[in-house]
């Protein structure tokens, strides 16, 4: 339905920036799939691996939105091309790194290539559009991430553990650089911020910038609560009896999973925000908590694990459509807060996670990020200026 509407640039432009969220993703969480071969060449433990994965959060959380407000006067199609350009240099450096500080080096890299293009990819959707379908085009662009998590972490972890990691980060360049070639040609340019400011208020109300702020710290939480266990889930899955083999099927089913989540926040995510929520959060809830202990074994645990990412992926087109709804601030300033407070959330989730596992192990990790996630649905659903029950035509339309 979202097509049928739309002129053919417009589906061209969204194809192009679905493989953008694909590639910045895999290139993201790449070291989750490949997190015990990385800490076994290092000869460091897994929970100190975990900090590739915060290195790239640190510079999203200090760059996206100081990034995108100096950039507002640059072509959005350039600035799309320096940041694909910035993802093959990042891989490159990680593929090559003697060290796991260059490596970390290399993940710096690729944290300001992502604050660029994630803060600016849902704004760019948003163009390409008219407006009564902004939530739409979001979740769309952003099953790219999905697609990330079905081909490209099981991928990265399949090569690796075939072929060693480092391989797996080779092909991911030659990935970037394909991808950076194809949108060179087919996305086609928008208007810059400062060229479509749109219908922004002249003044913005204290209330609705509490609003903005709201759902920035509603993404924050979630974020948080996702990447405490599941940038250590290579480990937990194993904890819960999977076999070392299975784990590329594991993340492949899961990420499958995701989609779903997905697709499922685009047939509602323009019309009832707060039921999105609270469900996408309970999905995530339940998945998190049949993890604690070894109340499910085996393959049963993918299971948990893939309805815990169902509702992970889908919280994303509500948080995303309801920073730009406020209308607090440009469309791509609104992303940049978010992407800041999402990748807080990853370098905080990592980094603390694995502090945890470390000294405390799953057992108290677990019940931890279940406890954040809780907070995060009551966090949502108190505060219904942000995430209303319904949306009337004139919320999203011009």
């Amino acid at each position: 339905m979202l097509f049928k509407t739309l002129p053919t640039g417009a589906v061209i432009g969204l194809w192009a920036l679905f493989a953008c969220t694909f590639t910045a993703l895999t290139s993201e969480v790449a070291p989750v799939g490949i997190l015990i071969e990385m800490a076994r060449t290092f000869h460091i433990q897994e929970g100190q691996a975990g900090l590739a994965v915060s290195a790239f959060a640190l510079m999203v959380t200090l760059g996206a939105v100081p990034l995108t407000i100096m950039t507002a006067h640059i072509d959005r199609k350039r600035l799309m091309l320096v940041s694909l350009s910035g993802y093959v240099l990042s891989n490159l450096v990680m593929a090559m790194a003697p060290s796991f500080v260059l490596l970390c080096v290399g993940r710096l890299i690729g944290g300001l290539a992502h604050a660029l293009l994630m803060s600016i990819v849902s704004a760019y959707a948003a163009r390409l559009v008219p407006p009564s379908m902004t939530g739409r085009a979001i979740s769309f662009v952003y099953g790219g991430t999905s697609l990330g998590a079905i081909l490209g972490v099981p991928g990265t972890a399949a090569v690796g553990h075939v072929a060693g990691w480092r391989t797996a980060m080779y092909i991911m360049t030659g990935l970037a650089i394909v991808l950076t070639v194809c949108i060179a040609f087919f996305l086609p340019p928008v208007a810059s911020p400062v060229q479509s400011k749109g219908n922004l208020p002249s003044v913005t109300s204290a209330r609705i910038m509490r609003t903005f702020l709201v759902v920035v710290a509603v993404d924050a939480v979630f974020f948080f609560a996702h990447n405490l266990l599941y940038t250590y889930v290579t480990p937990l899955l194993l904890d819960h009896g999977l076999p070392d083999g299975a784990l590329s099927i594991a993340l492949l089913m899961t990420g499958a999973l995701s989609i779903l989540g997905l697709w499922g926040a685009g047939q509602i995510v323009d019309r009832r925000p707060a039921l999105g929520m609270l469900v996408s959060g309970l999905a995530m809830l339940l998945g998190m908590g049949l993890m604690y202990g070894h109340i499910l074994w085996g393959w049963l645990s993918v299971a948990a694990v893939g309805l815990w990412c169902i509702g992970y992926s889908a919280i994303i087109p509500f948080v995303m459509s309801g920073a730009i709804r406020t209308r607090a601030t440009r469309p791509d300033v609104a992303g940049a807060a978010i992407n800041a407070a999402s990748n807080a959330g990853i370098l905080l989730g990592s980094a603390v996670g694995g502090q945890v596992l470390t000294h405390s192990g799953f057992a108290v990790l677990t019940p931890l990020a279940v406890a954040i996630a809780l907070f995060g649905i009551l966090l949502a659903l108190f505060n219904p200026a942000a995430f209303p029950r319904t949306l009337a035509p004139s919320e999203h339309e011009d």
